[in-house]
């Protein structure tokens, strides 16, 4: 019997031998897409403990080939990173910059994306190879120099005019500070022990209202569910959008012992546990809404979550989002511990009318109730957190743009809640510029 990876493998090539027979066979009339995209990033990050401060800089590379879909059929996407480090100082975590077997910092380069698009029907696609995924309850972050990506089929289905049905398969990824791929594992597991991870969801969109519906899965580890609606009511000079979600995740199988995950959750605390060992669980729950009023050129959004049981963010180890509540922090801490609320203000203003291309954003939450997620008489907490985004978009040249992100996190603690951390200050900059050929 073949393995998944070997399945997957031999479909691949098989898919890219008939895609060069086509290019042979196939008078070629559409066209060849080349994309450049180059970005600049610095972040620079202080603790409670002085000795995790650090500072990290880098230049990161991609390079996009997409070809036309030869006989409407079969289509090529290849993607080449290459990251070059400037400078970094401080403790050596993997921020931006890779780890090497000496403990030092550098820079790295990969393939990032290879995979062949089969479009068999008009709405039907069919990605196979090493991709990026983007959906509610699972996405390739974005937040570093370059994006990481998942090796696997991806299927996407519009049913009718509004209606998206998709679903996804992958057996590795790349993580998002890496040069290599590896397969899926939980913070107390051999690599490959998680076999694969699926994606199945739909999508409902008109003009007004969105509503998206998707399960989650890591294989004999940890299973999601999330529901997410907005609607969008238009006035003659503002409009107001509503969203709501709900989301749950939940313990799925052998996997999920002590420790497994061991960022936020608290079941080390119980009584007899073994981390590595002992069998744990997991029924998180939360729920979410948020209104957002826009009125040129201002925007401000009003969200309020609750938690009623802790709701895990992470699906597997070196896995960071997303985070489908609109009250997480950028940066740092998940705000999804058992028992807490979290209110989250957020002002907008687009400066076009007299600095065209430049938008601020402030932002600002506060959590209060959060419990050891075993024993709440273990640890309470209250969290909160600041942030600023400048974001200018230089009208004078295309495709060109400079960010900047301050971002400060405080905690009250009692006790020990795992969710929530100690105090930090982030500083990040972003200069993005894209060359399409």
């Amino acid at each position: 019997m073949f393995t998944l990876t070997q399945k997957m493998t031999m479909g691949v090539g098989v898919l890219s031998l008939v895609a060069s027979s086509m290019v042979q066979a196939d008078a070629i009339n559409n066209k060849h897409n080349f994309e450049f995209k180059t970005r600049f990033i610095h972040f620079d990050r202080e603790f409670d403990n002085s000795a995790q401060n650090r500072d990290q800089s880098a230049i990161g590379y991609i390079l996009n080939y997409q070809s036309p879909q030869f006989s409407h059929l079969i289509g090529v996407n290849l993607s080449g990173y290459y990251l070059a480090e400037l400078d970094h100082s401080g403790s050596n975590n993997e921020d931006i910059l890779t780890r090497e077997s000496d403990g030092d910092l550098s820079g790295f380069s990969q393939i990032g994306e290879a995979y062949i698009n089969v479009t068999p029907l008009k709405n039907l696609s069919i990605k196979v190879g090493r991709q990026q995924h983007h959906s509610l309850l699972f996405i390739s972050n974005g937040s570093r120099a370059v994006p990481n990506t998942y090796r696997g089929i991806n299927i996407n289905y519009q049913a009718k005019n509004h209606l998206q049905f998709y679903g996804a398969v992958y057996d590795e990824f790349s993580r998002r500070a890496r040069d290599t791929f590896e397969e899926f594992s939980t913070d107390q597991s051999e690599e490959g022990s998680i076999d694969y991870v699926s994606v199945l969801g739909l999508k409902y969109a008109t003009n007004q209202l969105l509503v998206e519906l998707e399960n989650f899965t890591a294989d004999e580890y940890l299973t999601k569910f999330g529901l997410r609606a907005s609607y969008l009511i238009p006035f003659e000079h503002s409009k107001l959008k509503i969203i709501g979600g709900i989301f749950t995740s939940a313990d799925d199988g052998d996997l999920f012992v002590t420790g497994a995950e061991n960022g936020d959750l608290d079941d080390e605390d119980a009584i007899g546990s073994v981390v590595g060992e002992t069998s744990s669980n997991n029924d998180g729950l939360g729920g979410f809404v948020d209104f957002v009023w826009s009125k040129d050129p201002s925007e401000w959004s009003l969200a309020y979550t609750k938690i009623e049981e802790i709701w895990l963010e992470d699906n597997f180890a070196g896995y960071h989002g997303p985070n489908p509540f609109p009250t997480d922090a950028r940066v740092g801490p998940d705000l999804t511990n058992s028992g807490e609320n979290v209110v989250r203000l957020k002002y907008k203003y687009d400066w076009h009318n007299t600095i065209p291309g430049l938008t601020t954003t402030f932002s600002a939450a506060y959590g209060w109730d959060a419990e050891n997620s075993e024993d709440s008489s273990l640890g309470q907490a209250d969290e909160n957190w600041n942030e600023i985004e400048v974001r200018y978009k230089v009208p004078q040249i295309k495709n060109l743009q400079v960010r900047g992100i301050w971002h400060q996190y405080t905690s009250d603690e009692f006790g020990q809640v795992d969710g929530v951390k100690p105090d930090q200050e982030d500083f990040r900059l972003y200069v993005d510029y894209t060359y399409r050929f």
